[in-house]
């Protein structure tokens, strides 16, 4: 056989095998679902997310054991049953493919950012012929589901279905989320142009984080119309929540909903987080117009101010700027926070001193503790639970600190499900238990009885 036949021979063979690799991975892949599938084991069901609530959420644990992420949340979006649904409802299969299209550029784009407010992606979107899925942290649910929208949600937890989310929580959450802004418009330079209850996700630790990229565009784009799909809403009632190939017109601004606009920019993003805002702390959508323009332009242009008679008076002049027709009178995410709503708030103050608490000396967080010693017990329990509690135990690894910050842990953790102090508290406090020494030892020995019972009811789960 020649040299250049031996050649051609090899290269034939290495090209077959690459061949019988990719069919053989096809296969595995369509019988067991996406790699996600594979790696982490799903449990309940806690929640709905993204346009039209389209993605299921399980909560998941990583099946090897050893992973750095042992605690997970799976996002599973079924393909066949949305081809149905799409069916039934008389849409064409070119809206099904843009419309996963638009998941793909959304997931693809939530890998690339990177930041404490953005939803942060354990492993990345993979997709069989069937399914989609994609691994991020753990999460409680989406505000929409807090809000009571519990679409594509099988079975609802006992936790969301009984949910109160109090004031305090829900102003913590918005400055996490002008946060998460000014960060989207000043150093990623993205207009998000979808935010709604649909993109914003809470953490199993009580953080409010973004997702929901699919109709983000850089903001060297927004000037150009040609540079991004514009968005056309119907004049009239429309159905189009199976495959929502735009953002709610409930939280989109005027300017994106007007067939002629010349341009988009951060300020409509302002407004779509003021929408967001009010239905946090209202209760209620300020615009619920059903996808209808006339409907939408009506109640935009008529908003009396009894429209914000539930809302807080401090923050009634600052949520109607972030709301103008006129974008160029918008706030910014950061000129948000500065509202008294936020600023005069003792409460509120100390939860952003926790958020921070690791980046402090010890001096100031002697001071701070002192003083939330004497105010923690005004938190309401998911205050306590969802945002003291972790920056807490966090916290427990400073020596310094642990006669101070363990009183305070111990106390929250006697009202935890068992279930919850396994997850969220235990893995804290076993480092504090093996090398507890002088007043932690002592304070340990005197709240032994929890403790004990604890640990008791959870070894014999093993």
């Amino acid at each position: 056989m020649s040299l250049n036949m031996k050649k051609t021979f090899t290269q034939a063979l290495a090209k077959a095998s690459a061949v019988i690799e990719k069919t053989v991975q096809t296969t595995v892949q369509e019988v067991t679902g996406p790699r996600a599938l594979q790696d982490f084991d799903l449990g309940d069901q806690i929640g709905s997310a993204g346009p039209g609530l389209v993605w299921k959420l399980y909560s998941s644990k990583a099946r090897d054991g050893h992973s750095v992420y042992p605690n997970v949340c799976v996002w599973f979006l079924d393909k066949r049953a949305l081809s149905e649904a799409r069916q039934r409802a008389g849409l064409s299969k070119t809206s099904e493919d843009a419309f996963l299209d638009m998941i793909r550029a959304d997931a693809a784009r939530l890998v690339r950012l990177r930041h404490p407010g953005v939803v942060h992606v354990v492993q990345a979107l993979d997709e069989s012929k069937n399914s989609m899925a994609m691994v991020t942290e753990p999460l409680f649910a989406s505000a929409a589901n807090v809000l009571g929208n519990l679409e594509n949600i099988e079975k609802v937890s006992k936790e969301l279905k009984g949910i109160e989310m109090g004031l305090l929580e829900v102003k913590h959450g918005l400055l996490q989320m002008a946060e998460t802004l000014d960060f989207l418009h000043n150093n990623a330079h993205l207009v998000h142009r979808s935010i709604s209850p649909e993109t914003v996700l809470i953490t199993a630790n009580g953080a409010w984080k973004l997702a929901g990229f699919g109709f983000a565009i850089s903001a060297q784009s927004s000037s150009d119309p040609s540079n991004f799909q514009a968005f056309h809403y119907a004049e009239y009632d429309v159905e189009d929540s199976i495959l929502p190939l735009q953002p709610s017109l409930n939280y989109t601004a005027p300017e994106l909903v007007r067939s002629k606009a010349n341009s988009t920019g951060y300020s409509s993003d302002i407004f779509s987080f003021g929408c967001l805002a009010y239905h946090l702390i209202a209760r209620k959508p300020l615009l619920d117009c059903h996808n209808n323009v006339k409907m939408y332009m009506n109640s935009l242009n008529y908003l009396s101010s009894e429209a914000f008679s539930s809302i807080p008076k401090e923050l009634v002049p600052d949520l109607q700027r972030m709301l103008a027709t006129n974008e160029a009178t918008r706030p910014t995410a950061v000129d948000f926070t500065g509202s008294s709503f936020f600023r005069d708030d003792t409460r509120l103050r100390a939860l952003r001193f926790l958020d921070h608490m690791l980046e402090r000396d010890n001096m100031q967080k002697s001071e701070f503790l002192k003083a939330l010693s004497d105010m923690w017990k005004e938190f309401d329990p998911r205050v306590l639970r969802y945002k003291v509690l972790p920056p807490l135990c966090a916290e427990l690894r400073n020596l310094v600190m642990q006669p101070m910050i363990l009183p305070m842990v111990l106390t929250i953790a006697e009202s935890q499900e068992r279930n919850d102090f396994e997850v969220s508290t235990l893995p804290a406090l076993v480092p504090v238990l093996i090398s507890a020494s002088g007043e932690t030892l002592l304070l340990l020995v005197k709240r032994a009885d929890l403790i004990i019972n604890k640990v008791r009811v959870l070894m014999t789960n093993f």
